[in-house]
């Protein structure tokens, strides 16, 4: 009895033994997974398009090495994430989880972050950038003047249309579901031109270059330029988002991104020649160079977060009086979402062309 006794207790102490071991490796191995959960986001993927010049800032960060640089602070790296016209959007790339931070036209993007797009917006990277033309014989003389007319645009859910809907809400003109007296139509950006000249419509919506060389090709007259207009001029138009994924795995990350881009933008700001000399060599934009440059110094390149989220908030109350937002959606909760203020990040930055410095501005911009 004694004989048997002992190997069962020592086959009990054994399995005993076994079972604690395999419980710490577990708890251990869940520790380790846990913190290798923490850390996983180490790589922070970027948008970027060819062909927009306004998109300098993006292009300026890339080859000066500026997101390498902030990421490698905190031990991250950056991969670069191409937007091609005709593949998926920037929308369905963010949605797929193939970009985690980026930056173009905001009011682009409104309506989508409304129905669910999980980014917010950092800072303002630039004004201006979208104006609107008519043929050289058209009676056509301002925005007051569009009752009735039909409006050649990019994508009817781009920024050209909401900022043209929030000016002709300011001179009376509808724009609802309820009171609709413009007809906005869509067109590639290489046949906007063409679609006025050839009078298929009596307005187009652009952005630069694609406008400005369609006012030198068919000379043009332009009634509405967001970079000169009162309405306008303080607003950005293009801004830099990251997404929630990125802000709940990888704060950090998405800081070091946004100063990043505020830092290339200020160098847009001094440097426009250089600026756009870095683009055409890399062949990130054609053209010409003076052409190019004198379009970039046209543009206001200081970034700003407080400046770039007033005008995210005005654009949001007037759309949503313009039926593009939904009359539910709580504007100020949309805002607060919508916009948000990292920690570690400045209001923007001003680039010292003399010295090679990046100065932080700390004071709200007005």
């Amino acid at each position: 009895m004694t004989k048997k006794f002992f190997p069962v207790v020592r086959s009990v102490w054994a399995g005993l033994v076994l079972f604690t071991f395999s419980v710490f490796m577990i708890c251990g191995c869940s520790k380790k997974q846990k913190a290798a959960d923490n850390t996983a986001q180490k790589v922070v993927r970027i948008n970027y398009q060819t062909g927009t010049l306004c998109a300098a800032p993006v292009h300026i960060a890339m080859k000066k090495g500026l997101f390498e640089e902030e990421l490698a602070k905190i031990g991250q790296k950056a991969e670069y994430v191409n937007v091609v016209e005709g593949g998926p959007t920037l929308a369905e790339l963010i949605g797929s989880g193939k970009v985690d931070a980026g930056y173009g036209l905001y009011a682009t993007q409104l309506q989508a972050i409304e129905n669910g797009l999980p980014i917010s917006y950092t800072s303002g990277i630039h004004t201006g950038c979208t104006k609107y033309y008519v043929r050289a014989d058209s009676d056509i003389q301002s925005v007051k003047d569009l009752r009735g007319k039909k409006i050649g645009v990019p994508g009817l859910a781009d920024s050209s249309v909401m900022n043209l809907k929030r000016k002709l809400l300011d001179v009376g003109i509808g724009v609802t579901a309820d009171n609709n007296e413009v007809e906005f139509l869509a067109y590639s950006s290489s046949d906007l031109a063409i679609a006025l000249n050839n009078g298929a419509v009596d307005v187009i919506g652009a952005h630069d270059p694609v406008a400005t060389r369609g006012e030198l090709a068919y000379g043009f007259r332009k009634i509405l330029d967001t970079g000169t207009d009162e309405k306008f001029v303080h607003e950005y138009c293009c801004q830099q988002f990251v997404t929630h994924k990125l802000l709940k795995e990888n704060p950090e990350g998405a800081a070091a991104v946004t100063r990043a881009l505020q830092k290339a933008s200020a160098f847009v700001e001094a440097e426009p020649v250089e600026a756009a000399r870095i683009q055409i060599e890399n062949n990130l934009v054609s053209g010409d160079l003076d052409f190019n440059s004198k379009l970039l110094d046209e543009l206001d390149f200081i970034p700003s977060r407080s400046l770039g989220k007033k005008t995210f908030e005005a654009a949001a109350k007037q759309l949503q009086v313009a039926g593009i937002l939904k009359a539910e959606t709580d504007i100020e909760k949309f805002v607060e979402t919508g916009y948000i203020e990292l920690p570690g990040v400045p209001d923007g930055y001003i680039y010292d062309s003399e010295k090679g410095e990046y100065i932080e501005i700390t004071e709200p911009r007005a």
